[in-house]
């Protein structure tokens, strides 16, 4: 087992990477290498971040766990985003890993590549059943012929539109796939509409959740994930492309100013809930809380295509994973739980929507929102349109990712304060991201 100063260090959680340090010496059939025992005490743990409503479906779900299994326990442990990946590493390098934990598709791989989570591959079927899921569900979370996750829900990337602020000024939203084009017209139109009291949009220029549609409706991808080492699977034009567009809708109001956007550290500081544009980019796993925050009339809208495009910019994806430590003592009610959690009824309704559509279409049925009079999509009807619409997936997120997606949101804030030049930012970001991917 590597030592616990040797992991820290080669992870970078000091520079706050919370990257996983190789552990495949506990093996992939349990930290103790034993056979597992169904008769005695199981006293294990799940670990996850989340907001307020995940929180509390997620302590249901695991005390309706506990109340089956007379000689299972199982404990939550709930941090931040930040604090979680700053704890797992810690408890990792340590041999004190949680036995199942919440994964992200921005880190599922990285994780895996370091041999940190179980082989989930021959639980398949029995207990955890995934035979009725769509193909691509299916295979999301093998990495390198290791089952690493199994999704636990599924969204898309969306525009949320305030639909009464528009339609009061006497404008329309799409009802369907829509165009670049056809958003930039619409928040110059916002903008002029409302005498200039409203921005149209929030900035998206350092979101990867807005820049990759745009490389992927011109037939290409965020990240050239065959290469070796991985490369970005787009070119300079594209992004320079990109912020000179948003450079644009700065200038012409369309989109909300520096200040504004730096205001903006989460839905309930958002532009459309404070009301100074209503258009806003999120994920469909966000479409219920957003909803929550104001008694306007939310709708989610597809994200924009590129006219002539070899590829749809929309997809389907996991978004997030239930994965187990390599380490754990119990990989087998490890799964049992994962089958629980995607596949018992009374515990999906219990979780609800709360962290996006079920991947299983029986689980997705049982928690399908009525879409009522209004003509607002549901989470569930949105990913029904972006499939009808869309392509599937590239790929899951490679190790380093999550620090280019990162570099791309601190560069473009520079770009935002003038603090540099597009031509400059681009060469930078090229530099940077194949240093972080090499």
């Amino acid at each position: 087992m590597v030592s616990r100063r040797t992991f820290l260090r080669t992870s970078g959680i000091a520079l706050g990477a919370a990257t996983v340090g190789a552990t495949s010496a506990c093996g992939q059939g349990g930290g103790s290498n034993s056979v597992e025992n169904d008769d005695a005490p199981k006293d294990m743990r799940f670990a996850w971040w989340g907001h307020e409503e995940m929180n509390r479906t997620t302590n249901e779900a695991i005390e309706l766990y506990n109340s089956r299994h007379e000689n299972v326990t199982i404990t939550p442990e709930n941090a931040s985003w930040d604090d979680f990946w700053d704890r797992m590493a810690t408890q990792i390098a340590g041999d004190n890993g949680a036995d199942a934990f919440q994964m992200s598709n921005q880190m599922l791989v990285d994780y895996a590549e370091r041999g940190a989570l179980l082989d989930l591959e021959e639980y398949i079927g029995d207990p955890i059943e995934i035979s009725d899921w769509n193909s691509d569900l299916q295979n999301y979370g093998i990495i390198d012929g290791i089952r690493a996750g199994v999704p636990m829900s599924t969204d898309a990337f969306t525009i949320l539109a305030d639909r009464e602020v528009i339609q009061d000024l006497g404008l329309e939203i799409p009802d369907g796939a829509w165009t670049w084009d056809d958003v930039s017209e619409l928040a110059n139109s916002i903008r002029e509409a409302s005498g200039e009291k409203l921005w149209g949009i929030k900035d998206g220029s350092g979101m990867y959740e807005v820049f990759e549609p745009w490389v992927r409706g011109r037939g290409l991808s965020f990240f050239d994930t065959e290469a070796s080492p991985t490369t970005l699977g787009f070119n300079k034009d594209d992004l320079r492309e990109f912020w000179q567009w948003w450079a644009d809708m700065r200038a012409s109001g369309a989109c909300v100013p520096p200040n504004v956007s730096a205001e903006d550290t989460g839905h309930e500081t958002s532009p459309i809930i404070t009301g100074v544009a209503p258009l806003y980019f999120t994920t469909s796993s966000e479409l219920t809380g957003v909803r929550a925050l104001t008694p306007s009339q939310i709708q989610a809208l597809p994200m924009p295509d590129t006219e002539g495009g070899s590829k749809r910019a929309n997809f389907v994806r996991p978004n997030l994973f239930m994965s187990a430590w390599a380490g754990t003592a119990y990989p087998m009610e490890c799964s049992r739980f994962m089958q629980f959690w995607i596949n018992d009824p009374e515990a999906v309704e219990v979780i609800g929507n709360s962290r996006g559509v079920p991947p299983s279409p029986s689980s997705a049925e049982l928690v399908q929102e009525d879409a009522g009079e209004d003509g607002l999509l549901t989470p569930s009807d949105y990913l029904a349109l972006i499939t009808e619409i869309g392509d599937p997936m590239d790929s899951l997120t490679p190790r380093a990712g999550r620090e280019v997606y990162q570099l791309l949101s601190r560069t473009a804030e520079e770009l935002r304060f003038e603090q540099t030049d597009i031509p400059a930012a681009v060469d930078s970001f090229f530099d940077q991201a194949a240093s972080l991917l090499a």
